[in-house]
């Protein structure tokens, strides 16, 4: 019996390798790149809507910049759930319920005639949003394994095709049939979703050969009876992360270039209306966003593969160069500096996109990776949902975007200092001084945690402190 259930594994186990990366596994990576150039794209493309918008209401620049901040902080906040959602039911249904959500949406949002409303029906949107962009990304690495960094990069790269497309459809459905009109005819297109999503099947799952392998395959996934029963586990949060010095920082500096990074949606577009540029001129500079994306994300990908500099220190530049270019922009009032500044906003700090994975897994370990990202996009829904806001207020406030651009500023440098002090607190940390230069991180990383061991069982058995601060023969 044991032998003939073994039979069955490596049977099932072959079949899995053949399904993954190729066949049927390219349809699933249409349906995830449908998915997100319609979901993000649109999404990113906001701008050209918010411009409209503060005509259409007349709410003023920070009321009117709830509308589209509400959908990123949900698209990011509801992403744990979203995960848990796609396991306990399946990845179409769940993307299909989110391409429904985002086209009624739309439809709903055509006959709001108050701002507050709009909040409401964007709201919809953004759960919408949600349910199908993490259906889509989660099911890309369950078909991919030897060419999921290409699928992860063909996916990705479908945003900034939107964007560069996005834009001159909405000016052109606005200029035609008015915004409340385009609102429908945008429905129409995003719930193409349903389509995409129509297109997904769940990936074969290995028949548990008896009752101990399914406890060790629930034990794995994290599915357990006792698991689901706990809201945090069933929805990937693991907090105890944490108690790792390196990973809270990194969600610090994820958490401040947010700000920053969400606010240029409208910075760009809002700030080219105010300069007394035409609405031809705001679609170039929103759609050079798009492509300037599109091509960072590749080369800032590409670059941190080679490993010539830590990733970290990639983040920094990123970080730092957009910073000083959003201090030094109340110094010009053309376009041409903005559409210098909409390419180095896409190129610089939005690239922290494609390095969040690579540095949470330096830092927590594949194992804890899942939960890791979880918590970090958790916290990033924070100023997704208030930066925009801020950012019309201030222009409210002072009759001008230059403010904001100075706090935009100020924000992503702070973001690049944040992770500078990443040696001080692993030093800290640790309790003794140990020289870090010259050591691999992955070393140093269990250098620390050996000392640390040794010094509770030193404690335990009550023994004198250790007098020297070499590194543990046992490490070497």
């Amino acid at each position: 019996m044991p032998e003939e259930n073994a039979r069955k594994n490596d049977r099932h186990e072959t079949k899995t390798e053949q399904v993954m990366d190729t066949g049927y596994a390219w349809i699933i990576l249409f349906g995830s790149v449908i998915i997100y150039l319609l979901g993000l794209g649109s999404l990113k493309s906001f701008g050209v809507l918010y411009t409209e918008m503060l005509d259409h209401f007349s709410a003023g620049s920070g009321n009117t910049a709830w509308i589209g901040s509400i959908t990123w902080f949900l698209l990011q906040v509801l992403a744990p759930l979203a995960s848990f959602l796609c396991r306990r039911y399946s990845f179409r249904l769940v993307s299909l319920v989110g391409g429904l959500m985002v086209g009624c949406g739309y439809f709903l949002s055509g006959f709001v005639t108050r701002i507050e409303l709009m909040y409401l029906t964007f709201t919809i949107i953004g759960i919408g949003y949600c349910l199908s962009y993490v259906s889509a990304a989660i099911i890309i690495s369950l078909y991919f394994k030897k060419r999921r960094t290409l699928a992860n990069g063909v996916m990705v790269s479908a945003g900034g095709i939107a964007v560069l497309s996005f834009p001159s459809l909405y000016r052109f459905l606005i200029d035609k049939y008015g915004l409340s009109q385009a609102l429908w005819v945008i429905g129409a297109i995003v719930s193409n979703i349903c389509v995409a999503g129509c297109l997904f099947r769940e990936p074969n799952k290995p028949p548990p050969s008896n009752n101990e392998q399914a406890r060790i395959e629930e034990s794995i996934s994290g599915e357990t009876d006792e698991n689901q029963k706990k809201c945090c586990n069933a929805l990937n949060l693991n907090f105890s992360l944490f108690k790792n010095r390196r990973f809270t920082l990194l969600v610090i500096a994820f958490t401040v270039c947010t700000f920053g990074h969400i606010s240029n949606y409208i910075l760009i577009p809002a700030h080219i209306k105010a300069l007394g540029y035409s609405n031809t001129y705001i679609t170039i500079g929103v759609s050079i966003t798009g492509g300037a994306e599109l091509i960072a994300r590749i080369v800032v990908g590409w670059f941190a593969d080679l490993n010539i500099i830590q990733k970290k220190y990639i983040f920094v530049v990123c970080m730092f160069v957009g910073g000083v270019f959003a201090l030094i922009s109340p110094l010009f009032d053309s376009f041409t500096f903005m559409a210098v500044y909409a390419g180095v906003a896409a190129a610089f700090p939005a690239s922290y996109l494609a390095l969040i994975s690579v540095l949470a897994i330096e830092r927590v370990g594949m194992e804890n990776f899942p939960a890791a990202f979880s918590i970090i996009f958790v916290f990033m829904s924070i100023p997704s949902l208030i930066c925009q806001p801020i950012a019309g207020w201030m222009a409210d406030y002072y009759g001008s975007w230059y403010p904001a651009f100075i706090l935009t500023g100020i924000v992503l440098i702070c973001a690049s200092v944040i992770l500078l002090l990443e040696p001080v607190v692993i030093r800290h940390g640790m309790g003794k001084t140990y020289s870090l230069k010259n050591v691999d991180k992955e070393l140093a990383s269990r250098v620390n945690l050996a000392y640390r061991h040794d010094r509770q069982e030193d404690n335990l058995n009550n023994t004198d402190k250790v007098e020297e601060t070499h590194l543990p023969n046992k490490e070497m």
